[in-house]
């Protein structure tokens, strides 16, 4: 069967691009702003340790050994 161009698939219809007001692009990039912010505190937060606490104190030995 020949292929008909009369029965070629319906084109997509055009869709109008509406520009965001200003306010909801300042309310939008704020919030993306604040969620890094947070979430990089919260990841310093957990991962930053005391520099004291990261270090394990040697044990001291009671042996008499351990004192000569």
């Amino acid at each position: 069967m020949p292929a008909d161009s009369s029965a070629a698939a319906p084109a997509a219809p055009d869709i109008a691009v509406v520009p965001l007001p200003e306010r909801t692009a300042f309310a939008i990039l704020g919030t993306m702003i604040f969620l890094i912010l947070a979430l990089t505190a919260v990841l310093v937060e957990t991962t930053w340790g005391d520099a004291a606490s990261a270090t394990e104190v040697p044990a001291i030995e009671s042996e008499p050994l351990a004192q000569r």
